[in-house]
């Protein structure tokens, strides 16, 4: 009987739950997919700030959490609390607690993870959805991510009480390329993306006009320090004027654009901006950046060849290549244009903005931008000091030490944006105001007015003091037997008052070095 019937129960089994589902009823456990959002509940009296990144992307949040760790080096009485910031399970939620003594309520900062099945909409709608929303929801690793972040947040209109606050934290673009706008009606001209959630975003890092205005400047008020070898060798100690005569004729600037990437194409028309009725320059432009390690593609074969040819027609100026891109095709076009012209070396001074890290030629050196075959000047934009290592003996948080080889840039730059987001919910340092912790609404006024102002007051990063610029500076082959190392990375940041102060210098010698301490984060 069992076995006649067996058929029946089994049909029964699988197709009463599809019907019951096409009518509409819900049934617990299988009417919402695991990985949908769920954000973890708030507890009376405190506050929300909601980190939005992939799940993948580990090694951003134990950098961030670093920072914001690190916070209490520079907030006396603040309590940070990471006992549940690396949760052994994927499906819990990671969080950091501020709290303060002689202050009402906590901070909670936690990490919302974006997979296929929870987008940036999905989670923009849950938070929006429970009581209550957070107070602000942070993202911006890239600069596409920060636009999809914004505009999710602008296409919701209700909220569980107010508006949260858009804080980003790296994304540099200035300007969004057209596209389609919230209602799906095709956008023809460009928007900044302060601008997409507007009157209600703080940018934290410095934007890509930011940063071309912050290299050219250093550039025209330092030639000297951008000589290559061969010309401190024509120069020498006692021909000093000579030499600053030479470094003061007007370099031949040449600029590269890689069209399928919007950091490049955005980086390179800041650049322009900042050029712009100071010196002519000469535009390639690279059609895709896809290619091996070493080998240019076919386009940036193209492109070096054409610029050989123009370096060729002016051999004794001194040229300016600028090339805003990541890494790997700068690398690649590098390679080309030095085999093909060694000489090109002794007077090509290149230029870019924070899309090539100082890691890349440290930590990372013998492979990723090994000297001894890319022996040219680079000038790079860092948001922060990226040999900033705690001193032996340092208060730093046990466990949160910053020890080379990594570089410290982007965790020094996270724990600023912890001090300031701190300062704001709790009325501390230069921000006015008692009332603690703060809502989205007095926080934005709280940090509008802090003393001395960080942001515009379209919510972007005051520029004009605390960028830094990163030159390498390598050494002649020859000067290797003689215990020379090959490169040496001169750190300068700007001051409102005093302009370019050099802050740090670090020997580098890829081919000999070793880690000398703890790495910290990765």
């Amino acid at each position: 009987m069992l076995a006649r019937f067996g058929w029946f129960f089994l049909v029964t089994a699988i197709c009463l739950p599809v019907a019951v589902l096409a009518t509409g009823v819900r049934i617990p456990g299988i009417d919402r997919p695991a990985g949908r959002p769920r954000p973890a509940s708030v507890p009376s009296g405190d506050i929300e700030m909601a980190w939005l990144h992939t799940s993948t992307n580990g090694p951003t949040w134990e950098r961030f959490v670093y920072g914001l760790v690190r916070t209490q080096l520079t907030v006396p009485g603040l309590t940070v609390d990471d006992s549940n910031a690396f949760n052994e399970t994927t499906t819990a939620v990671p969080e950091v607690v501020f709290s303060m003594a002689d202050r009402p309520g906590k901070l909670r900062v936690r990490w919302y993870k974006l997979t296929t099945d929870a987008t940036t909409d999905h989670w923009v709608n849950a938070l929006a959805e429970r009581d209550p929303a957070p107070v602000a929801l942070i993202g911006g690793g890239s600069s596409d991510r920060a636009a999809d972040l914004a505009r999710a947040m602008n296409r919701r209109k209700d909220w569980a009480g107010e508006r949260p606050l858009l804080f980003i934290t790296t994304a540099t673009a200035d300007e969004l390329e057209p596209g389609p706008d919230d209602a799906g009606d095709f956008r023809a001209a460009s928007q900044n993306l302060i601008d997409v959630y507007d009157d209600l975003s703080f940018r934290f890092c410095f934007t890509n006009r930011q940063m071309a205005e912050a290299v050219i400047d250093f550039t025209e008020q330092n030639p000297e320090r951008l000589a290559t070898p061969s010309q401190q060798a024509f120069g020498g100690v006692a021909s000093a004027a000579a030499l600053y005569a030479r470094l003061s004729v007007p370099p031949k600037v040449l600029s590269v654009v890689w069209k399928d990437d919007p950091f490049s194409t955005d980086l390179h028309d800041r650049f322009g901006d900042a050029l712009r009725g100071k010196l002519p320059r000469e535009t390639w432009e690279v059609r895709y950046s896809i290619g091996s390690f070493a080998t240019p593609n076919f386009y940036e074969a193209r492109t070096a060849e054409s610029i050989l040819a123009v370096c060729r027609d002016n051999p004794t100026r001194r040229i300016l290549l600028i090339l805003p891109t990541v890494t790997q095709p700068a690398r690649r076009l590098l390679r080309a244009l030095v085999e093909g012209e060694p000489r090109l070396r002794d007077r090509l001074v290149v230029v870019t903005g924070d899309g090539i890290p100082v890691n890349a030629f440290t930590r990372d050196g013998q492979f990723a931008w090994p000297v001894h075959a890319l022996p040219v000047p680079v000038v790079l934009f860092t948001h922060n000091d990226p040999v900033g290592w705690d001193a032996p003996g340092s208060a730093a948080p046990s466990g949160y030490e910053l020890r080379p080889p990594n570089t410290t840039e982007e965790v020094l730059h996270f724990a600023r944006l912890g001090r300031i987001l701190v300062e704001g919910v709790f009325g501390l340092g230069g921000t006015p105001g008692v009332e603690s912790p703060a809502g989205a609404a007095v926080l934005s006024r709280r940090l509008q007015a802090r003393t001395p102002p960080f942001f515009e007051p379209s919510g972007e990063r005051r520029g004009g003091s605390g960028e830094y610029v990163v030159v390498l500076r390598p050494n002649p082959p020859e000067s290797g037997p003689h215990g020379l190392p090959e490169a040496t990375l001169d750190i300068y940041r700007r001051s409102a008052r005093r302009g370019w102060e050099q802050v740090n210098t670090l020997d580098i010698d890829q081919r000999r070095a070793k880690p000398t301490g703890p790495g910290g984060p990765s």
